[in-house]
């Protein structure tokens, strides 16, 4: 019996280092045009070069990318159809859990969530949750946050009366299952990564950050999504804003994007689909999107850790998973990593 990999999977490693290769030989390609740039400057204003050493080492450095990024890219997936601009999807990103690896929080996963629901329908979407918010909290500013449910606090304390905070959370959860939107996520075992990967990416063509990794899992399957399930839709990212610092290279990888793609997807795809950046809103801004966001991603996580659980909102959450098979036991809607054989059709328990 054959223990070698699969062809076809052994095709996909090899695009993906060559991929790599080319990548950085662009870089470094840009970076010796910036030193002999900044030559010329000491040059020309009577100071002394300094900079001919680094120029000789990245000369060398160019040379042997060179030999390594040889051979020809198989292409990256594209879009069959133009996105339609007058179709356009809000897509509400949120996170939860801690996307430091090694980070003492007891909740073992790390998951980004996205919430797509089409432009035209978010007025009614929105009208509808300040509503339920309205009849069931007594005001329509209050903000839903998945750990004021789960910890029976904020709005949800209710003096203490456990019985009408059951009825309203299970209110909630009915009201959930009939809003029009659908799910992408990224779920990351955290425990499970670090025993099969360890601290660092899944491979050199992925961001060293795990949540920016996640973000890139995300984003791909969300463009994927727009245009096979939803007839080649616009999007444009909504997301919740965690700082100057965080925001920025949130921003600043979604950019990338734009500009190189992944290895799967082509960056004329992230043009094409998504608009050029993502707008960000705090949590007092009460944005309706962002509050369902939040909710979906807790229960996605506790299902990876314990595929035999059901998660609360699960029930609800799972059947909004974007449809379309992405591989032979995964729906386009739910990505997990790592990926392992007890994932099976999770999305069907």
């Amino acid at each position: 019996m054959s223990t070698g990999k699969d062809p076809a999977k052994k095709a996909e490693e090899a695009n993906r280092d060559l991929l790599v290769a080319t990548t950085h030989l662009e870089q470094q390609e840009r970076y010796l045009a910036l030193l002999r740039h900044a030559q010329r400057i000491r040059v020309n204003a009577g100071l002394s070069d300094i900079l001919e050493p680094a120029i000789l080492k990245g000369q060398e450095e160019l040379d042997i990318l060179r030999r390594v990024a040889v051979g020809n890219l198989t292409p990256r997936r594209r879009p069959k159809k133009n996105a339609d601009p007058l179709n356009r999807y809000l897509i509400y990103v949120d996170e939860c859990g801690s996307s430091t690896l090694k980070a003492p929080d007891p909740f073992n996963a790390f998951i980004i969530a996205a919430v797509l629901i089409p432009e035209i329908d978010y007025g009614r979407v929105d009208s509808h949750w300040k509503k339920w918010k309205y009849n069931n909290l007594g005001s329509t500013d209050k903000i839903i946050h998945e750990p004021d449910l789960r910890k029976g606090s904020g709005p949800f304390y209710f003096d203490g009366n456990i019985k009408k905070r059951e009825q309203v959370i299970q209110s909630l959860n009915d009201h959930i299952d009939k809003i029009p939107f659908s799910a992408v996520v990224c779920s990351i075992n955290r425990p499970e990564y670090l025993t099969r990967v360890g601290t660092g990416s899944l491979d050199p063509s992925l961001p060293s950050s795990l949540y920016l990794m996640a973000l890139d899992f995300l984003l791909e399957r969300v463009v994927l999504a727009l245009e096979t399930q939803f007839n080649g839709a616009f999007g444009h990212i909504i997301a919740e804003a965690r700082g100057p610092l965080e925001d920025a290279l949130l921003q600043y990888e979604y950019v990338r994007l734009h500009l190189d793609g992944t290895s799967y997807i082509s960056p004329s795809w992230f043009r094409q689909q998504l608009t050029p950046s993502i707008e960000f809103k705090l949590k007092k801004d009460n944005v309706s999107g962002l509050q369902i966001a939040d909710l979906l991603a807790r229960p996605c996580g506790e299902k990876i850790l314990d595929p035999k659980s059901t998660p609360v909102r699960w029930p609800e959450f799972k059947g909004k998973l974007c449809p379309g098979m992405e591989t032979m036991h995964s729906i386009l809607g739910f990505k997990i990593v790592p990926w392992a054989q007890c994932y099976s059709d999770i999305w069907k328990s």
